[in-house]
């Protein structure tokens, strides 16, 4: 029983992950981590590339959040991360933002013009 609620948690954040446009850009990262027991909550994270500046790309992804139904936006830049704490409803999301010439842990290095995205779903 425990596999199957697992796996409808896990399809439910992936369709919102998708929603809130988490995907855009080119996907350097798109995994699940915790789960049931002592690993803590099922999360997602997606990590991404996207073209333009931290400050537009951060409040592109907050205003897409906020189309699909979190309340209270955060301000951007997102560079110590911009959460959604409590949409009844919704999971915890948080999101995170590296300009270029930042460094995204175990992605290396954001190339000039872009902005690196760290989406997480718990």
């Amino acid at each position: 029983m425990g596999f199957l609620r697992n796996r409808g948690r896990r399809a439910r954040l992936s369709a919102l992950a998708d929603a809130i446009g988490a995907r855009k850009g080119e996907v350097l990262g798109d995994e699940f981590s915790g789960g049931p027991g002592p690993n803590g909550p099922l999360t997602l994270g997606v990590i991404t590339l996207r073209p333009g500046l931290e400050v537009d790309v951060a409040q592109a992804q907050i205003d897409a959040a906020v189309t699909a139904g979190y309340t209270n936006p955060p301000k951007p830049p997102c560079t110590r991360g911009c959460g959604f704490l409590n949409t009844p409803g919704l999971p915890l999301l948080v999101i995170e933002t590296y300009a270029a010439g930042k460094v995204i842990p175990h992605h290396g290095q954001v190339p000039p013009g872009h902005t690196g995205v760290v989406v997480s779903l718990t």
